[in-house]
């Protein structure tokens, strides 16, 4: 009869014991912005960015939203949505893309969470916080061509990247030359990050027999040879997307295509084509059996007057 009664004992005291437990000590701790995306300071930021704020605690999502602010045009807190990834981390989302510097002069935006953001326990953060980044700019560059890469290669096995042309047709006994030009995209500072254009520009320098007449078309495709020319660039697939680029008149002095769309890609594709932009120049068929040389010359990155160039205007930090 002892056991129970000593069993009830030591219920009775457990509960006392467990009743005295002090309650947790209430949040005072204020909480701090620890990072934003992107950083205090970021440049060349994209117009389709999407802001982060990581705060040190889980906060009250109603003050803290009301403690967004900004008077950047396309940050202000009308043109922007705000939501959480996560009781930490508030997002701000612009309504509409932001826009690009217009010239070479940087572009700010700021916004700023004013100190009356609080954390659960409604604690406010002790000091405002303001966070500036710079878009892209619009710049422009020229660059001339890699003289040690650009030239020709025939059908024979024959290449040739020395002397201050470069060619494109066939010869007597129906072999065959397509040139190639190549270009150094790290040379432009700062780096390009979105093309707005980009005008490739050839100078002729002579036409032998021809060859409109039985090759057809003058094509400028974009491919990707890499840091070397051999003849396996001869069968290259051109890259898509490329669009057309020919000339059925060879009269002109100066041939121009606009391959935006093609430098752009190879600058989506950096690391793979090491930072260059190539093109082939062929005519639509390689020979035309007519047993004699029906080509087009032009000045190779050798010359010192004409070398084959390219003007491009684009988006950078």
């Amino acid at each position: 009869m002892k056991r129970p009664n000593l069993l009830l004992l030591a219920g009775l005291t457990l509960l006392a014991v467990v009743g005295c437990q002090p309650e947790p000590a209430p949040d005072t701790t204020p909480p701090t912005i620890v990072a934003t995306d992107p950083a205090d300071g970021a440049r060349g930021v994209r117009k389709n960015v999407v802001l982060r704020v990581h705060f040190s605690e889980a906060m009250d999502p109603a003050c803290t939203e009301a403690a967004y602010d900004s008077s950047s045009v396309g940050l202000r807190p009308s043109e922007v949505t705000l939501s959480w990834d996560d009781e930490l981390t508030l997002v701000i989302t612009p309504n509409d893309r932001l826009a690009y510097s217009n010239d070479e002069n940087d572009k700010v935006y700021a916004f700023t969470i004013h100190e009356t953001a609080c954390d659960l326990a409604k604690n406010p953060m002790t000091a405002q916080k303001t966070v500036r980044f710079y878009v892209l700019r619009k710049l422009s560059g020229t660059l001339l061509s890699e003289a040690a890469l650009d030239g020709y290669v025939f059908n024979t096995g024959r290449v040739e990247t020395q002397g201050h042309d470069l060619g494109t047709g066939d010869g007597p006994h129906e072999e065959y030359a397509h040139a190639f030009v190549s270009f150094d995209l790290s040379q432009l500072n700062p780096d390009p990050v979105e093309v707005v254009s980009a005008h490739l520009v050839l100078t002729k320098e002579l036409v032998t027999g021809n060859p409109s007449q039985g090759l057809g078309r003058l094509i400028v495709e974009h491919v990707h040879f890499g840091s070397s020319l051999g003849t396996a660039s001869l069968e290259l697939e051109a890259l898509p997307p490329d669009p057309v680029c020919a000339f059925p008149d060879l009269s002109r002095t100066v041939f121009g295509c606009w391959k935006g769309v093609a430098v752009q890609d190879d600058v989506d594709h950096w690391l793979e084509r090491d930072g260059r932009s190539q093109f082939r120049i062929r005519f639509a068929r390689n020979s035309d059996g007519n047993g004699a040389q029906d080509s087009i010359m032009f000045y190779s990155g050798d010359s010192s007057s004409h070398p084959p160039a390219l003007y491009l205007v684009y988006y950078g930090p």
